[in-house]
């Protein structure tokens, strides 16, 4: 099914109209899960799932890198699809671009379907609302399968739409907690904030609100409110401690390499200094003629190896020779320009 037509039904001009039915056999079914299922190319041949890192091992053939690195950590050093043995491991594994980039544009159409079905959703439960309805005979089954099906297959959860609400918020706006936990199965990002200012928690508790509000609305109950709420608070928790953590690994990481260029940096200095080689470091610039150095000094002088000794004085020599003649001569012409 494609995002066009799940948009056209969201957006129907009568709230009765069903929207995303159920599917009427099995084989449906698993037509739509087929059309909707990632190439084989982009899936891990460990996890089954829609690569985020891909990784090139030894064998020739791409991984997702975590679920990689995990199978080497097993004490495994045989490859997962050719069981051949592995001479290197972690240490040989290169990102694989081009698999990166095609498994991004695959999650990215799913994230947009995902998304016109909880716009859809959302904008049923607001026509029901105007017309005093509430959600009593509202079949979700078909909606629960779809969202369900996007996400197993790769679909992002915290794409956005305009206004800055993900799928998330979406879904708790228009009171269907009971799907939203598909989301937060999926690891959903509550601590997300809107263009109203708004995360999924206030979002949960303004719409709890609106529920009380209006009293033809009885579903969700109170109860499953407040545990809805309740885990969502419970995640923002964990979020935010997980984000502290990563912060902190990456300022650990940034420290430790601006530590090894002040190292690099200082050792640079020192073999400059002791006039002794600099290949295969940063390299010492030569004093030039004019006023920029050659270009061939600035791109290849790191990796020529320095004179001897005996050819480098020869070389001071003969600089200091020339530098005379060139301070005579214009010394000379300037003279010549003074007294004519």
């Amino acid at each position: 099914m494609s995002s066009n037509s799940i948009q056209k039904r969201g957006t129907s001009t009568s709230p009765d109209e069903v929207f995303c039915p159920p599917f009427p056999t099995e084989e449906a079914l698993d037509a739509y899960l087929s059309s909707i299922a990632a190439p084989r190319e982009l899936v891990c041949p460990i996890t089954q799932e829609l690569m985020k890192d891909p990784v090139v091992a030894e064998d020739g053939h791409t991984y997702e890198r975590s679920s990689l690195i995990t199978w080497f950590n097993m004490g495994r050093t045989r490859s997962p699809v050719t069981n051949s043995f592995l001479t290197s491991t972690t240490d040989a594994l290169l990102p694989n671009l081009a698999v990166g980039s095609m498994a991004n544009v695959h999650r990215e159409k799913l994230a947009k379907e995902l998304i016109a079905i909880c716009e859809g959703v959302r904008k049923r439960q607001q026509q029901r609302l105007k017309q005093q309805k509430g959600s009593v005979g509202y079949d979700i089954s078909g909606v629960s399968v779809r969202i369900e099906g996007l996400l197993d297959a790769g679909a992002d959860p915290n794409d956005r739409v305009e206004g800055g609400n993900t799928p998330l918020h979406l879904l708790i706006q228009a009171s269907e907690i009971h799907l939203a936990d598909h989301l937060l199965n999926h690891d959903a990002n509550v601590t997300v904030i809107n263009d109203a200012g708004m995360d999924c928690i206030a979002t949960a508790e303004q719409a709890l609100l609106l529920q009380q509000e209006n009293s033809r609305i009885n579903n969700p109950t109170l109860e499953e409110w407040n545990d809805f709420i309740q885990e969502l608070k419970r995640r923002e928790s964990v979020e935010k401690a997980r984000i502290e953590a990563r912060d902190r690994a990456r300022t650990q990481a940034n420290e430790q390499h601006r530590e090894r260029q002040r190292t690099l940096a200082a050792n640079a200095r020192s073999d400059g200094a002791g006039g002794g080689s600099t290949q295969g470091g940063l390299g010492r610039l030569e004093d030039g003629w004019g006023y920029f150095p050659s270009l061939a000094a600035l791109q290849f002088q790191a990796s020529i190896p320095g004179p001897s000794p005996s050819l480098a004085a020869y070389e001071n020599k003969e600089k200091e020779r020339m530098n005379r003649i060139l301070k005579s001569i214009g010394l000379i012409i300037l003279v010549f320009f003074l007294f004519t």
